[in-house]
């Protein structure tokens, strides 16, 4: 459909400027004129051609699009969708007030796409390194459903919460950060001045060193004599790393070993508990049938492990068998959860259950999330203690042993 740039008068003399899609430009004003509005100037606005922004490593370094501005994003679209707009010209009105030019080519091209025939799912795949898997999955069920602005209000209200949550994680490590780096100042001047001095003084009076200060002094002597292979082998390790994650064995390994973490596999099940029941008493609602909703809804769940596992549960809902029975079978799936659900499907509120599941998981993480962080804080300030009470005490033995040897 058509989209028109205006300008109107108000019954009270004021001008406004907007973006209107209608089908040809006397319907336009014909829209304006129902909501009271004088137009003076209707434009359409033309799709320029434009070049698709590349997707490179070094092109995601160049221009980087923050967490933020994907928030901002997808609130002010489904605020627009929301209001009337089509989704076309939602795009049109956010790309001239777009400040990000890499921003802006990549709504025009998603916008070129939408023009072309393609959905807006498929236009927003071909950016992973902004619109991750589960953003790119919820847009599908959106559109399959035709709840599409609510989909996005929900990914907004996600995006938010990740914000929160590395904002938490940020000032929650802070301190141990600090820490591990003051500690590797000590053991960088106690390696360099303090125990090249103390080991030559024991040489001369052929006192023997503790066993803590030779293991610290060979330490030493490797970090002196191969320290330039460290940032070598860590840019290989990191690159292998990320390589292996991209394959699905790699993905799947990762994901297995998130779950069995003390504390954090909890969360990770419980958020995926969340979106799962969010996004599925969405797409019932639209009236999709359950097994197609729930295909729909499997790729939302971004732990490998789990999404595999719901594939067992769509075939015996395929056979007949009803949600919460499915459902119990999955060894993550809480007891609460399945009873909840096996309620909701006798009780003919399915959709209301799901939500209701929803916002207690929601919850849930949060109160998860807060457990992590008061485990991770500790946990760092003993390793970076024990570090640097092992240089005192490999640095402290061989002065007591002079002593000694003096007295």
């Amino acid at each position: 459909m058509p989209v028109f740039s205006y300008e109107a008068v108000l019954q009270n003399g004021k001008r406004v400027k907007g973006i209107i899609d209608a089908e040809s430009p006397r319907a336009a004003v014909l829209r304006l004129k129902q909501k009271n509005q004088v137009p003076i100037r209707i434009t359409e606005e033309t799709f320029l051609p434009s070049e698709a922004p590349t997707t490179t490593f070094w092109s995601r370094m160049w221009h980087h699009v923050s967490l933020k501005e994907t928030m901002i994003l997808t609130r002010q679209l489904a605020i627009l969708l929301r209001a009337g707009l089509s989704l076309t010209g939602g795009l049109t009105a956010m790309i001239t007030q777009m400040k990000n030019p890499y921003l802006k080519g990549v709504l025009t091209n998603i916008r070129e796409r939408l023009s072309e025939g393609s959905s807006m799912h498929e236009a927003l795949a071909g950016y992973p390194h902004i619109f991750s898997p589960l953003y790119v999955e919820s847009i599908a069920a959106g559109e399959e459903s035709g709840r599409l602005g609510e989909v996005l209000l929900g990914l907004s209200d996600y995006l938010s919460r990740q914000i929160s949550l590395r904002n938490r994680l940020i000032s929650s490590l802070a301190y141990p950060v600090i820490m591990g780096l003051v500690a590797f100042g000590v053991f960088v001047i106690l390696m360099t001045y303090v125990l090249p001095s103390v080991s030559e003084i024991f040489k001369t009076i052929h006192q023997p060193l503790p066993y803590t200060t030779r293991l610290l002094l060979h330490v030493g002597k490797l970090v002196e004599n191969y320290g330039y292979l460290i940032p070598i082998l860590l840019g290989v390790g990191l690159i292998a790393f990320l390589r292996f994650r991209r394959t699905p064995r790699g993905k799947r390994s990762i994901d297995f070993l998130w779950l069995k973490i003390p504390y954090v596999g909890q969360w990770v099940i419980k958020s995926q508990i969340s979106r799962f029941a969010r996004t599925l008493s969405s797409v019932l609602e639209s009236g999709i049938p359950l097994v197609k909703a729930l295909r729909l809804t499997r790729g939302v769940i971004t732990n490998m492990v789990l999404r595999e596992t719901l594939d067992d549960v769509i075939r015996q809902i395929g056979e007949g068998q009803p949600l919460g029975r499915a459902l119990q079978r999955l060894s993550w799936m809480p007891s609460v959860v399945v009873q909840m659900i096996a309620v909701g499907e006798e009780s003919g509120d399915l959709e209301e259950m799901l939500m209701r599941v929803a916002e207690m998981y929601e919850e849930e993480t949060e109160a998860a999330l807060k457990t992590v962080l008061s485990v991770i804080e500790p946990v760092m300030i003993l390793v970076m203690g024990g570090l640097v009470g092992w240089i005192v005490i490999s640095v402290l033995l061989p002065i007591f042993n002079m002593n000694q040897f003096i007295g």
